[in-house]
């Protein structure tokens, strides 16, 4: 035995003839530590930690079925930490019923991950290692694709808190998410042969770091005011039955914000009017405001139900409607197919006049003055290629239009903001956020939080921002770091086919 064996946990293990501790335990505790670790937690950017273990436990995985098992407990035990607020929010909202079937979210989210890393092991084999952190960029990439798209627990944004989160500009959340699971890879191959490696690596974060200290030395310029307006309407209510006294309550805020001062803009949150902003009631009472307006309420499309929002500015000067429905309590992914399952399960709900929205199918950068607007609605704020497309059409600005007082107390809210920071960064765009219970905040160009409104306090708050249109590299190039990933597999996936062929039999 080697001296340094005697200092081992598995060294003293064997002197004491203890059994062996199942393998799954220990991807159980990675899983969680990641979970505890992750966002909104300072601590985040420790992530590259556990996810070490992980990747060391994949390339030594003997076959594929094990990699596929290793991968599912870890991601199962993060997910169960990471989205803890999610079965407790639908519990208080639609019951014990409710919060029961939400649990299904968590293995059906583990297996977005285990799949994936699994194919990895298959298909690479031993340069599973430098493999796996391409194939998490693509495959977080796919998680923001159709109808269950649901992006929570990438682990780019691990670095949001971090001066690292100005890589965002140059190649999205997605370079965040190659630097993170990079870092993870080096680190679980670690050896004599390995040290070079961890040397390049070590000088790659000292220059990003230094690099994201030196662009945000300087203060971000204010030339503008806005007023972000906060209801603090309780979202059962709004369910049950909508009525005028909510178009009062923010009316009445709005005028309360504007006798203080004159403003440049005015938001409110997502759903914020009972009807669309262009019905005869509602219109004239906003243009009376006589201040450009961005206001959250229901399409105007007859036969639609849609989730809007509308710049309003002497008339109603355009309608962005809700692009991307949050799978489940917006729309029914596959309602064709699972029509009977729906039905039970939202009789048990009392919901059987449940219907799901309309999509939105185009972007309508809405022009108020100068000032024009990339708008996101709530769970938009999650998905990079949308402001990236506003940002491309000439948007000066971003607003998030919220209503996260459905996520209760939990950490569900604080993550949908952090997350929703990046796209600031990615487009060098200030970011206006207005919620109905919070988080209501501005955001300058490199993601620094400027103003937040104290969450579940009813308001109108007066928060500086100003405008830019100078592009990013990630504006110009968009998805590139995802292209070039998927460049790297096939390389490494004609390598081992070569390398096979010329192996002996």
């Amino acid at each position: 035995m080697r001296v340094h064996d005697h200092l081992t946990f598995r060294a003293w293990r064997r002197r004491l003839n203890a059994p062996p501790l199942p393998g799954w335990l220990g991807d159980m505790f990675g899983g969680a530590a990641l979970g505890l670790l992750g966002l909104p937690s300072p601590l985040a950017v420790l992530a590259p930690l556990p996810l070490a273990f992980l990747h060391h436990r994949l390339a030594r995985s003997p076959h594929a079925q094990a990699a596929f098992g290793r991968a599912f407990v870890f991601a199962l035990s993060f997910f169960a930490l990471h989205l803890a607020w999610l079965p407790a929010s639908m519990t208080e909202m639609l019951g014990p019923l409710g919060g029961l079937l939400t649990l299904l979210v968590l293995p059906a989210t583990a297996l977005t991950w285990a799949v994936p890393l699994a194919l990895t092991r298959r298909l690479f084999g031993t340069s599973t290692l430098l493999a796996l952190p391409f194939a998490w960029v693509l495959l977080e990439t796919l998680r923001t694709r159709g109808p269950l798209a649901f992006p929570w627990g990438n682990p780019g944004y691990a670095l949001t808190g971090t001066p690292l989160n100005q890589l965002a500009s140059v190649g999205g959340v997605a370079l965040l998410t190659l630097l993170v699971t990079l870092t993870a890879s080096v680190l679980a191959g670690l050896g004599s042969r390995r040290r070079p490696a961890l040397v390049a690596l070590l000088i790659l974060w000292s220059v990003a770091w230094l690099w994201g200290r030196g662009v945000t030395a300087a203060p971000a310029s204010t030339s503008r005011t806005a007023v972000l307006v906060q209801g603090a309407v309780d979202p059962r209510l709004k369910a049950q039955r909508r009525t005028w006294e909510e178009l009062g309550l923010y009316l009445d805020l709005t005028r309360g914000a504007l006798r203080s001062g004159a403003a440049d803009l005015v938001v409110w949150p997502e759903t914020a009017s009972p009807l669309p902003a262009s019905e005869p009631e509602v219109l004239p009472a906003l243009l009376g405001l006589d201040v450009p307006m961005l206001v959250g309420a229901p399409g105007d499309v007859p036969g639609q139900a849609r989730n809007s929002a509308y710049g309003v500015n002497g008339k109603v000067m355009g309608r962005q409607d809700k692009r991307v429905l949050v799978p489940f309590g917006e729309s029914l992914p596959f309602a064709g197919v699972l029509d009977f399952l729906y039905t039970s399960v939202l009789s048990s709900l009392g919901m059987t006049g449940f219907t799901s929205l309309t999509p939105g199918s185009q972007l309508n950068v809405l022009q108020l003055k100068d000032v024009q607007v990339g708008v996101s609605i709530c769970y938009e704020s999650v998905f990079p290629r949308l402001s990236l497309q506003a940002a491309r059409t000439g948007a000066n600005l971003l607003v998030v239009m919220s209503n996260d007082a459905w996520f209760g107390q939990g950490a569900g809210a604080e993550q949908h903001f952090q997350m929703g920071r990046l796209r600031a960064i990615e487009t060098r765009r200030f970011l206006l956020r207005a919620g109905n219970d919070g988080v209501s905040a501005a955001v300058d160009p490199w993601g620094r939080v400027q103003f937040r409104a104290p969450r579940g306090e009813r308001g109108a708050y007066r928060a500086s921002f100003d405008v830019s249109s100078a592009p990013t590299f990630y504006v110009q190039y968009g998805d590139w770091v995802s292209w070039v990933s998927g460049v790297v597999l096939a390389l490494l996936t004609v390598l081992g086919v070569r390398r096979s062929k010329r192996a002996p039999s």
